[in-house]
């Protein structure tokens, strides 16, 4: 394991528990879609319920496991949009939630992730020669877990990773699940 991902290291449970909430979020979100019928401009607001089920689910981590001492947070993105962020205390680490399309792909930019990787600027390669300690200690350590649950409650892929502040590449980018056919 390298130095970059020691820095945003989660245990198997730690990553099992996160894999978790997001299957029993979208398996929520298919189970309450089942029998209803589809409405033609249904895609300009779907993926937006899917996610809203995934940080529900996400949300009630901290009460099914306090051994971990996780704390969760909902937070608001403009006027409209809330997500919730799941804070590893001890370890100085948050992580957020977003949906992409593929495997690979980088979160669409955002400007609350924007402020919360400036906590990765220490953790870059590329950058940490220009580390200042005593600004880093204060910020937390960010990881955004990405996934696609467009083809049903099983995700096509669930991946975790760290980017540089200016969201343009991933710091390290690790797939926990990967499903080899898609419905």
């Amino acid at each position: 394991m390298n130095q970059v991902t020691y820095d945003f290291y989660l245990s198997d449970l730690e990553k099992q528990i996160i894999m978790n909430g997001i299957k029993n979020g979208l398996n929520h979100f298919y189970k309450e879609r089942e029998g209803k019928s589809s409405i033609l401009t249904e895609k300009n607001f779907i993926s937006r319920q899917r996610s809203s089920y995934v940080f529900d689910s996400i949300y009630d981590l901290p009460n099914q496991h306090p051994e971990l001492n996780l704390t969760a947070e909902i937070r608001n993105a403009g006027l409209s949009y809330e997500y919730v962020i799941l804070f590893f205390e001890s370890r100085n680490l948050m992580v957020t939630f977003s949906q992409v399309k593929h495997l690979e792909d980088l979160p669409e930019y955002s400007e609350y992730r924007s402020e919360f990787t400036e906590g990765n600027r220490a953790y870059n390669p590329q950058l940490s020669f220009f580390r200042d300690e005593e600004n880093t200690l204060k910020l937390y350590k960010h990881l955004v877990v990405t996934y696609n649950g467009s083809h049903g409650p099983d995700p096509v892929f669930i991946c975790m990773g760290a980017t540089t502040p200016s969201q343009k590449e991933w710091i390290f980018h690790e797939r926990l699940v990967e499903r080899t056919e898609v419905g």
